[in-house]
């Protein structure tokens, strides 16, 4: 799937046509058409990966990302960006990565090709009614430049050969995923327009915040809508950005462009009135919820504010965002095993404890074991202290299988932030599963440092 966005708007200028005067380029929200879309993001630049031990790691980067699905409306949520809704059924999502010539391959499972699509200022947001996705899934999908995007760019009314028109403000930040705007501008005007297409180029800038991260954009393209179908036929996208090192992304200097074909599909295939039928307004906090698999086995569900900051065979380190700030830090790692129907005592759990946190320790105010529906073993320690003047607190969890197997949680957390953490250390704890049987290598918890 080669796109050549050059090419294409080469051969829709060169068209024999004739000039009209005016027409509407608006598609209806109501269009119950199904939509044919391929799309291939390229991206290259450089990176600067952030470390648990706070030093940072340049590194180059290229992604290749290709993407193709039928698509259909859905009701409108809301107005402005929420009124762009789509059910897809993807036949390809698939990204080739390369970071300092370490290359990854991201695809999406077979059980999550059907995708609900649904227009939000920070940009699209995407799951899947067949249940929760990886963060993995959430990053492939989630591109610049998405196709429903692409429909806030079009005016509202009649233009003509010489028209231009400054999009609505969410459009910028949700065509390149910003969550926090503090100076934009978007333009388009129109290049071409005759009796066949109507070809609009657009330019644009944004100052902001991604995950609290400070960031500059510029975005330019084209956008060729088929006068005839009344769509948007093919787009070309590029964005450029300059992005700070954030608590939980990576600073960058990249290029990333998103060349889009979009036809008219010979027929729905899954995607029939039925099935949307289905597809409620207001998705469910397990459709909108994360799973998160670790190498050694263990399976547990967190909320979208979570993001995987670092990851090895050994530790997993997930950090909550909100508000553009880190609220706390999660470290989970295995432990060595117990013999099958036993664990680490409690007395050597907290003396391990006591050896982590050291002299930021003040005491131990509460611990207790918690109640599990399956029966594992699930024993809670609240530690608090300070760190560099700072009242904190950290919530243990050793967590143990029948089998013996075990793993802890480390939630870090600055006091004054406990109430907004609001119980979801041990919601993501309490649904964790020990999947197949394996041998646990692991010693002591983890420093939360």
């Amino acid at each position: 799937m080669v796109f050549s966005a050059s090419v294409a708007f080469v051969c829709l200028a060169t068209c024999s046509s004739q000039l009209v005067a005016a027409v509407t380029l608006a598609e209806l929200a109501t269009d119950q058409r199904t939509f044919s879309v391929r799309s291939r993001l390229q991206v290259e630049g450089n990176i600067q990966t952030a470390t648990p031990g706070g030093k940072s790691v340049g590194l180059t980067m290229k992604v290749d990302a290709k993407l193709s699905y039928l698509e259909r409306r859905l009701p409108a949520a809301g107005k402005g960006a929420e009124a762009l809704r789509s059910l897809r059924n993807y036949e390809t999502a698939e990204a080739s990565i390369d970071i300092g010539g370490r290359r990854t391959v991201n695809q999406l499972h077979e059980s999550r090709r059907v995708i609900v699509a649904e227009g939000e200022r920070p940009g699209v947001r995407v799951w899947s009614p067949n249940g929760p996705m990886t963060y993995d899934m959430l990053e492939l999908l989630r591109t610049p430049g998405d196709s429903l995007a692409l429909l806030g760019l079009l005016p509202v009314g009649e233009v003509s050969a010489d028209s231009s028109w400054e999009p609505a403000d969410w459009v910028i930040s949700m065509l390149t995923g910003v969550e926090a705007v503090s100076k934009s501008e978007l333009k388009c005007r129109i290049t071409r327009l005759d009796d066949q297409y109507a070809i609009i180029e657009v330019a644009g800038s944004l100052e902001g915040a991604v995950l609290g991260a400070l960031t500059k954009i510029t975005v330019t393209g084209q956008v060729a809508c088929d006068l005839s179908k009344k769509i948007i036929r093919q787009a070309r996208i590029t964005q450029t950005e300059e992005r700070a090192v954030g608590a939980v992304s990576p600073g960058m200097k990249v290029t990333a462009t998103m060349y889009i074909d979009r036809q008219v599909a010979p027929n729905s295939g899954p995607l029939t009135d039925k099935r949307l039928a289905t597809i409620p307004i207001n998705p469910s906090s397990e459709n909108l919820s994360l799973i998160f698999n670790t190498p050694w086995n263990l399976r547990f569900s967190f909320d979208r504010n979570w993001h995987i900051f670092h990851q090895t065979g050994d530790v997993a380190v997930l950090r909550l965002m909100e508000n553009g700030g880190l609220v706390a830090q999660c470290n989970v790692s295995q432990l060595q095993a117990a013999p099958p129907g036993s664990h680490t005592s409690e007395k050597d759990f907290q003396n391990d404890i006591r050896t982590a946190l050291k002299d930021q320790l003040k005491q131990i105010q509460n611990a207790q074991q918690l109640r599990t529906p399956d029966g594992r073993y699930l024993y809670r320690v609240t530690a608090v202290g300070e760190s560099r003047n700072v009242p904190m607190h950290w919530f243990y969890y050793l967590c143990a299988a029948a089998d013996g197997r075990q793993v802890a949680f480390v939630f870090t957390i600055e006091s004054r932030f406990i109430d907004q953490l609001a119980g979801r250390d041990a919601k993501m704890v309490e649904n964790l599963q020990f999947l197949a049987e394996q041998t646990a290598v692991r010693a002591k918890p983890a420093s939360p440092k």
